[in-house]
C-alpha cells in the first residue's frame, strides 16, 4: 500500500436517519490513522470503468472515540453517494486518500466557538464539538442547526446527550423547518433569526464562527456576521460542493516551466495556459495529491518556493498561508517559471503508524 491510499475495512455500518449513514472502518492491518477533528476522506471508487473521487467527512474525533468513522448521506442525483450507501456493507474495502482538510481547531481560539450548520453540513462540525468540549473546557460551545426535521436531524441524540453531559459549556439551538412536534415552530434560518440567536446568546467579542451546509446558506450566515460587524478573521467555512472554476485573465500566456518536488522525487514539466498545474501533472502521470478540483478543499495544496502562480480561487487558504507560499494546484497558473513542493514542513502530512 502507497502512502497516499489507504485500504479501509467497514467494521460497522449505522443508520443515521433514512438518508443518512456513517460507516466505522480500520485499516487493513489494524494500524492507527492519524487525523484532526474536522477533516475528511477522499474516496477512490471504480463506477463503469472510470474513477470517481468524492470527499466524506470524519464524524470521529481523535482522542475521544475509539473507533474510525465517517457518514454520508444519499443524494438523489449524487452518483457515488447513491451508490455507496446502497450497496457497501460490512467487510467491503474502500480505498481513500489520507485524511486531509483545513476546517480544524489546533487550539483555543475564543472564548466562544459558535458553530451554524445544516443538515449534513453538522457531519464535520459534530467531530469539531467533541474535540473542543473534551480538550478545550474553558471554551464555550454554541451550535445553531438547521434541519428538515428531528428524525432528519444527523448525532441528534448525540448532541442533546452532549448538551447534559456539557451543560453550562455546550448550547443547542435547533431549527426545524417541518417539526414533528407541533409545540415546536416551523422555521429557516434567515438573516434576522441568526442575527437575534446570536445577540441573545453571545455577551463576548472574544468569538469565532464555523459554518457548514449548502452554499446560499452560509452566504446568507457569512453576511449576516458581517453586517454585524464581525470580520472575515473570525469566520471559517467548510464547502462540500465545488465546480472547476475558468482559468484567470493574463496577459502573459506564455508557457512556463514547472518543477514538481513530491515524494522525494523531482518532476519537470511545461503548463500553457489555460491549464492549471495540477491538470498538466496528472497528464504526465504524475500522482498528484488532489479531490474537488475546484479550490475549496485543499487536498492538492503544495508551496511555491521559487516563481509565482495566479490562483482564480482561494477559500481555504489563510493569509498566513498564503504568506507562506501555499497555493491550489487546481486553480493555480503558473505567471514564471515556478518550483512546487507537496508535502512540504508545515502542511499537514498524514501517517499510518502502528497500534
Amino acid at each position: 500500500m502507497t502512502m497516499e491510499h489507504l485500504q479501509l475495512r467497514i467494521t460497522n455500518i449505522r443508520q443515521e436517519t433514512a438518508e443518512s449513514k456513517t460507516f466505522f472502518v480500520e485499516e487493513i492491518n489494524k494500524r492507527n490513522i492519524e487525523y484532526r477533528a474536522g477533516q475528511f476522506l477522499t474516496l477512490l471508487v471504480t463506477l463503469h470503468n472510470k474513477e470517481i473521487r468524492r470527499s466524506y467527512s470524519i464524524s470521529s474525533t481523535p482522542g475521544v472515540d475509539n473507533n474510525f468513522f465517517f457518514t454520508i448521506k444519499r443524494i438523489e442525483n449524487g452518483e457515488l453517494s447513491r451508490y455507496l450507501f446502497d450497496q457497501l456493507k460490512v467487510k467491503d474495502i474502500v480505498t481513500s486518500l489520507p485524511p486531509s482538510g483545513r476546517f480544524t481547531i489546533e487550539k483555543a481560539e475564543s472564548q466562544v466557538a459558535v458553530f451554524i450548520a445544516a443538515g449534513s453540513g453538522i457531519t464535520p462540525v459534530f467531530s469539531l464539538i467533541k474535540h473542543l468540549l473534551h480538550h478545550f473546557p474553558k471554551t464555550q460551545v454554541l451550535l445553531i442547526y438547521q434541519s428538515h426535521s428531528e428524525k432528519d436531524s444527523i448525532f441528534r441524540n448525540e448532541l442533546l446527550q452532549l448538551e447534559k453531559t456539557f451543560a453550562g459549556t455546550f448550547s443547542l439551538k435547533e431549527i426545524f423547518s417541518q417539526p414533528a412536534d407541533h409545540k415546536k415552530p416551523s422555521q429557516r434560518l434567515n438573516n434576522n433569526l441568526l442575527e437575534k440567536i446570536l445577540l441573545e446568546n453571545l455577551h463576548t467579542s472574544f468569538v469565532k464562527f464555523y459554518l457548514c451546509g449548502p452554499e446560499s446558506f452560509m452566504r446568507m450566515a457569512e453576511f449576516t456576521l458581517k453586517v454585524m460587524k464581525y470580520s472575515q478573521e473570525l469566520i471559517k467555512r467548510e464547502n462540500f460542493f465545488a465546480t472547476a472554476p475558468p482559468p484567470p485573465f493574463m496577459a502573459d500566456k506564455t508557457p512556463h516551466k514547472v518543477t514538481i518536488n513530491y515524494h522525494h522525487k523531482k518532476y519537470h514539466i511545461e503548463v500553457a495556459y489555460p491549464n492549471n498545474m495540477l491538470e498538466v501533472g496528472l497528464k504526465h502521470h504524475i500522482q498528484l495529491p488532489y479531490s474537488c478540483r475546484g479550490g475549496r478543499c485543499s487536498t492538492c495544496t503544495a508551496r511555491c518556493t521559487t516563481g509565482s502562480v495566479k490562483m482564480t480561487i482561494n477559500d481555504v487558504l489563510t493569509p498566513k498561508d498564503l504568506a507562506d507560499g501555499l497555493i491550489l494546484t487546481c486553480v493555480s497558473y503558473p505567471e514564471t517559471d515556478v518550483e512546487i513542493t507537496f508535502n512540504p514542513a508545515g502542511v499537514e502530512e498524514n501517517i499510518i503508524t502502528e497500534k
